[in-house]
């Protein structure tokens, strides 16, 4: 996913400053142009799309983007529809997240960096079961409400509940036929889903213990020191 600071597509691809995680480096960075299109070029041979390099401004490493051509003015070129040529991972908190949650996830994640959304969708259905059968009895009572709370609080409307629970909860197969088309936009919220799912089961308890922890052996290291 790209970020855009000041103008945004569409438009012209020198006025769009482009932004989002290094597929290098991973951090998340603003990217800097190395190369303009020809607009001379690209109308005499009518191109609909063109390959812009940018570099990381931390790593200083490549990162093409694909632009779809909308228009040509003068020496300007109009763009929109970026993707990334490079796989760029999405940025997770796996914190305090187990070893088994953390690989289906990561497995999902790597679906969704080459746009692979229905792949995404069911290693998404995995993560949960994996998830479920973590957390023991209850589990899927306790992360459907979960899911419910999370959708009441961002204020999704009904579709994407019922669009959620379909690809989330139905069935019992990872690999489930009947999972709903997948788009771009489908899958940005389910990953928001599955992102704050696994914080507020694992990342958030466990920085609470953690601090609960520090705290306790503070209390008794003063109670040590005292004569």
């Amino acid at each position: 996913m790209f970020e855009f600071y000041g103008y945004s597509p569409p438009d012209f691809v020198h006025r769009i400053e482009v932004g989002g995680h290094c597929p290098h480096c991973n951090a998340g960075t603003k990217f800097i142009r190395t190369t303009d299109p020809q607009p001379g070029t690209l109308a005499h041979n009518k191109v609909c799309e063109v390959v812009v390099d940018y570099v990381c401004s931390i790593c200083r490493k490549p990162i093409p983007i694909k632009w779809r051509v909308r228009g040509i003015d003068g020496k300007n070129v109009k763009v929109d529809s970026p993707k990334a040529v490079l796989p760029m991972r999405e940025p997770f908190d796996f914190e305090h997240v187990p070893d088994s949650v953390r690989e289906e996830i990561e497995e999902a994640l790597d679906c969704l960096s080459v746009n692979a959304f229905n792949g995404f969708a069911a290693v998404c259905r995995r993560s949960i079961q994996v998830i479920c059968t973590d957390l023991g009895a209850d589990a899927t009572t306790r992360v459907k409400n979960q899911i419910e709370d999370m959708m009441r609080i961002t204020g999704l409307e009904d579709d994407w509940k019922e669009l959620a629970f379909q690809i989330m909860l139905s069935g019992h197969d990872g690999a489930h036929p009947h999972l709903p088309e997948m788009t771009s936009d489908r899958a940005s919220v389910l990953l928001s889903l599955l992102q704050d799912l696994t914080y507020q089961i694992y990342t958030r308890p466990g920085k609470v213990r953690e601090a609960a922890s520090l705290r306790k052996e503070a209390i008794e290291d003063r109670k040590d020191s005292e004569p």
